[in-house]
């Protein structure tokens, strides 16, 4: 009974990630751009509301669209095409906010210490071997779902190879952009890939109310499609080291029921979807950079304003100027990450004991 049930598991794992790796996208986007009510919007003053809404309704359901912002849909997919992609979109991302790897590897470090926390929390020390199956797993589809809803909601802007986007020379932006493949007509260049960002792609253009909108629901079909494969590769993966251990060890008693494969990664795929994209969207769009940029940025400009003046101006200067404020500011944002990662999987975990998917043997 076991080994037809593995069996199964692995024609399922084979199926799902055959359906997920065809060059077509989901044909429920059509959905989610809600064609219908977006056109009400073309009364209000919004610039090119409309177009926007049909050329987004028509590129999420064909496969013409082959922008690449970190997340576009491919006519053809190659090793080279997803290379491209991956390169365009980090400069795009290191553009917006120069401590992008940073933040990549440590979220990368946080997505597997939070969820081992989480999984500590919410199945007490004493049940953590006896459930090493979920745990396992939990770690392995948290490090990929994480990371790719970090990357799929942060902040992009055309690099200026510089660092300033304040250009005064218009040409010479106007020419890094069109080299960029910025596309001030395209539908997905008037959508930010945050919600919360102060400018377009261009670093310029400021988004439109709708556009921020939509900000919230583009993500959601590459999002959905990132937590099946996560979970996918996750719980597969640890279903190959279930069978090992069960060829290797076979006294090894097993006291957790063999999850769902395809149930765990429709569950993963809905919760980056909605739960990981919003909580990204926030810290990224608005934790970060107005609470926790912010503040220090305007304390060393601070410091520098008042580095010549004496008394108590003088004092607070070189208090501004100190140099541990850089490093304060690393704790900071390592210490609200932490908390956003332990959330995550907290509810993660939460979420899947609540939906049966995973249960202990009687």
């Amino acid at each position: 009974m076991n080994k037809r049930y593995s069996y199964c598991n692995f024609a399922k794992v084979f199926i799902l990630l055959s359906i997920l790796t065809k060059n077509c996208p989901f044909p429920s986007c059509r959905a989610l751009i809600l064609p219908s009510p977006a056109r009400t919007f073309a009364n209000l003053p919004f610039q090119r509301t409309s177009n926007i809404s049909l050329q987004a309704e028509q590129s999420l359901t064909n496969t013409t669209d082959n922008f690449t912002r970190g997340g576009a849909l491919f006519s053809s997919v190659t090793p080279k095409t997803i290379l491209h992609s991956i390169k365009q979109g980090y400069a795009q991302r290191l553009a917006a906010d120069p401590a992008f790897l940073s933040k990549s590897i440590l979220e990368i470090f946080l997505a597997a210490s939070t969820q081992y926390m989480a999984e500590v929390a919410q199945r007490g020390k004493r049940r953590m071997l006896a459930e090493i199956d979920f745990v396992a797993a939990g770690i392995l589809t948290a490090v990929c779902g994480k990371y790719y809803s970090m990357w799929r909601v942060a902040k992009t802007v055309v690099s200026d190879h510089g660092g300033n986007h304040d250009v005064a020379n218009k040409e010479d932006n106007d020419d890094r952009i069109n080299e960029s493949n910025w596309d001030k007509n395209h539908w997905r260049d008037q959508i930010p890939t945050n919600a919360f960002q102060t400018t377009l792609l261009d670093g310029r253009t400021k988004p439109t109310p709708y556009s921020r909108f939509l900000a919230l629901l583009l993500p959601m079909p590459e999002l959905f499609r990132a937590g099946v494969i996560a979970s996918t590769i996750g719980y597969g993966m640890t279903s190959i080291m279930i069978q090992l251990r069960a060829i290797l060890v076979p006294d090894y008693v097993v006291s957790t029921v063999p999850v769902s494969v395809p149930g765990a990664a429709v569950y993963t795929g809905v919760f980056l979807a909605i739960v990981s994209n919003i909580r990204y969207q926030i810290l990224q769009g608005l934790i970060e950079p107005y609470l926790i940029e912010k503040p220090f940025q305007k304390m060393q400009h601070m410091g520098e304003k008042w580095k010549n003046n004496t008394g108590i101006v003088g004092i607070v200067g070189r208090f501004a100027r100190w140099r541990c404020w850089n490093h304060v500011k690393v704790l900071v944002i390592v210490l609200v990450r932490w908390m956003n990662g332990l959330l995550g999987s907290w509810i993660a975990i939460g979420g899947m004991k609540a939906c049966g998917l995973q249960k202990l043997k009687s």
